[in-house]
């Protein structure tokens, strides 16, 4: 067996075509994921006891599965029981599995970035007569994204990886289209082997604009 180079460089003008499909489908899936995480951490403060139950079992359950068996139970599980579901696309069942699976890890990042921030500027600010409103949006929430940022960009990352697995449900993202490239030409390493590489490059990219963000957000706290 040799390596059919022609056919491996054949391969990326193709793939890099599915390139904003995937970064579509990651950033709607991240915005969804950090509005339910924030969502969860909040319900995670309530008082009523039974709010935090749900809220721990959602994120224990979350963290605990593999994403690929939530993937399988909501596209083809759940619609066997709530026929509503049936008619959800396998793009749109994707993006919701990623954001709720995502959103529990959320969850925990957020949780952490508000731990960072010392208790003794909450007690300074609500001393000075703030309120606790005023209090988390001028001064806990920008200190804690900061704390946040570097995880909720490995969450990101994680989540354009995670849109590979689309392919078991029928969406025709990059590595979809790898498989269908290299099944078409009997070359799957070559076609893999390209469409790790493109993927590479995407987090490459994304690495280096979260530094850019990360150096911008320092300098103006």
């Amino acid at each position: 067996m040799r390596f059919d180079f022609e056919f491996f460089f054949y391969c990326f003008p193709r793939l890099f075509l599915k390139v904003p499909f995937t970064l579509f489908l990651g950033c709607i899936a991240f915005l969804c994921a950090f509005a339910l995480g924030l969502i969860l951490e909040v319900l995670r403060r309530s008082n009523i006891k039974a709010v935090r139950w749900i809220i721990a079992v959602y994120i224990s359950f979350f963290r605990s599965t593999p994403y690929m068996t939530q993937l399988f139970i909501f596209y083809f599980g759940l619609p066997q029981v709530i026929v509503a579901l049936r008619s959800v696309s396998a793009e749109t069942a994707l993006v919701i599995t990623i954001a709720m699976n995502s959103a529990a890890f959320i969850a925990e990042t957020i949780r952490g970035g508000l731990l960072s921030v010392d208790k003794g500027q909450k007690e300074a600010a609500l001393s000075i007569g703030m309120s606790s409103f005023a209090m988390m949006k001028e001064i806990i929430l920008p200190q804690a994204f900061v704390a946040a940022l570097p995880s909720l960009g490995n969450a990101f990352v994680g989540m354009i990886k995670n849109t590979a697995v689309g392919f078991t449900i029928g969406v025709i993202e990059l590595l979809s289209l790898a498989k269908m490239m290299g099944a078409a030409a009997l070359n799957f390493f070559e076609a893999y082997v390209a469409a790790g590489i493109v993927y590479w490059l995407i987090v490459i990219a994304i690495d280096y604009l979260q530094k850019k963000l990360e150096k911008k957000v320092y300098h103006y706290l």
